[in-house]
């Protein structure tokens, strides 16, 4: 009988270590999928202002974005050629991704704002609890395009827009995981109409112009 019991306890005993490992496994990979969550929700919020930042750093310094692209007219008025500036098109991209990689980096330095719930690996509480800054993001490049598009603006009217189109990689670096990002964010910098059609060779978007910042 008291071999029974002995065996029965021990039965007990090691169903429930099975039972308190499994839920502790499952809380601790829950907990790490939540801030993975948390770094991906603030990655996001990051790069859009990243992207602000580094289009406004090139206003201050006086670009004119008319100068980029010369649209030239033939004796009808309609488009016949469009002459682009590479060098200063291509400096221009190299210091957009300049100016958005070292704000990414020093925006990832301060920290991802965890809650203590966060640990529990318990969605329902996970955003409760004070917050604690954790270095979750690390920056490995980013990479700008200038976009130059034509569209037709009605009757015998093209519009002309140039866009930068920021690509940024990152890593959420947890205890368990290493997960890679890219996003994305396009900015309209330019926007102008013109007297005249758009030939069919200038119908669809051209990259005139590309920079990149890596780590």
């Amino acid at each position: 009988m008291k071999k029974k019991k002995k065996r029965k306890k021990f039965l007990g005993f090691t169903v429930f270590l099975v039972l308190f490992a499994t839920l502790s496994c499952s809380l601790y990979f829950s907990s790490n999928r939540i801030m993975v969550e948390l770094a991906q929700s603030s990655f996001s919020s990051m790069i859009s202002s990243a992207s602000y930042y580094a289009i406004d750093k090139i206003i201050d310094a006086g670009y004119d974005y008319k100068s980029l692209v010369d649209v030239k007219t033939d004796g009808n008025g309609d488009i016949s050629m469009v002459i682009t500036d590479s060098f200063t098109v291509n400096s221009l991209a190299n210091t957009a991704a300049e100016n958005a990689y070292n704000y990414l980096d020093e925006q990832t330095k301060k920290g991802v704002s965890v809650p203590m719930g966060a640990f529990t690996g318990f969605r329902l509480i996970s955003g409760f609890g004070k917050p604690i800054q954790m270095r979750l993001i690390s920056v490995h490049s980013v990479k700008c395009e200038i976009i130059s598009d034509f569209t037709q603006a009605g009757i015998n009217q093209t519009r002309h827009s140039l866009y930068f189109n920021i690509f940024c990689d990152v890593s959420i670096i947890t205890k368990t995981s290493t997960k890679k990002v890219t996003d994305k964010i396009s900015v309209l910098v330019y926007d102008n109409l013109i007297i005249g059609k758009v030939p069919s060779v200038l119908v669809t978007s051209q990259i005139i112009g590309q920079g990149s910042e890596n780590i």
